[in-house]
C-alpha cells in the first residue's frame, strides 16, 4: 500500500489524521516488529510505535518527500529506539545489581531435525540479535527489514554508508558465531 504524503504545509487536521491512519495501516506492524527487535520489550515497543506515529503526525507538514514515507517512518523509528535504549542503559547504571555474576546458560547443541523447526531458529536469532550493540542492531534490522540501501540508511542514521556496511559485515560474523554456539550451523 503506497501512502501519498504530499502536503502544502497547511494540511487540515482531518486530512492529517487520515494520512497517519493510512501510514499506520501500511507500516504499523513493521514499525512495531522493528521496535520489538531493538528493545526486546513488548510494552516499550508499543510505546515507541505510538511515539513514532505521534511524531509523524506532528511533523507531517515538514515531510518533503525526499525519501519514501516508509523510509521516513523508519528513520524516526530507529532514532526513537536508540533513545529508548540509551534511557534504559542510564537507568540500569543507577541500579546496582549482581546480574553480572549470573552466567548465561548456553543451550546444548540441538538435533539437526530441530534445526528445521523455523521458530527455534528464529528464537536463536532473536537471542543473538540482543547481543549486538544498539548501533549494530539498528543497522542490521534496518538493512534487512526495511530493504533500504546503505545510502538511504546513511541519510536516516546520519552515518556514512561505508560505516553502515562495515557494521553489517561485523554483525553478521557475530550473529553467525552466536548461532553456531547455539547449535545452528546453517547446513
Amino acid at each position: 500500500m503506497v501512502v501519498a504524503l504530499v502536503t502544502d504545509g497547511k494540511t487540515p487536521p482531518r486530512d492529517r489524521r487520515a494520512m497517519i491512519a493510512a501510514l499506520m495501516e501500511a507500516h504499523g506492524d513493521a514499525v512495531f516488529g522493528f521496535c520489538l527487535r531493538m528493545v526486546d520489550d513488548r510494552q516499550l515497543a508499543e510505546d515507541i510505535k505510538q511515539q513514532v506515529f505521534l511524531e509523524a503526525f506532528r511533523d507531517l507538514d515538514g515531510f518533503e518527500g525526499r525519501a519514501s514515507p516508509r523510509s521516513w517512518l523508519f528513520g524516526i523509528t530507529s532514532h526513537r529506539c536508540l533513545d529508548a535504549i540509551k534511557t534504559q542503559q542510564r537507568r540500569s547504571k543507577l541500579i546496582e545489581s549482581d546480574e553480572q555474576a549470573v552466567r548465561e546458560f548456553e543451550a546444548p547443541a540441538v538435533d539437526p531435525i530441530e534445526l528445521l523447526d523455523h521458530p527455534c531458529v528464529m528464537a536463536a536469532l532473536e537471542g543473538c540479535l540482543k547481543r549486538l550493540s544498539p548501533d549494530m542492531r539498528v543497522t542490521v534490522l534496518m538493512r534487512f527489514l526495511t530493504e533500504l540501501t546503505y545510502e538511504e540508511m546513511a541519510v536516516l542514521l546520519e552515518v556514512s554508508a561505508d560505516t553502515l556496511q562495515m557494521r553489517v559485515a561485523r554483525a553478521l560474523r557475530v550473529l553467525r558465531q552466536c548461532l553456531e554456539k547455539k547449535g545452528w550451523t546453517g547446513e
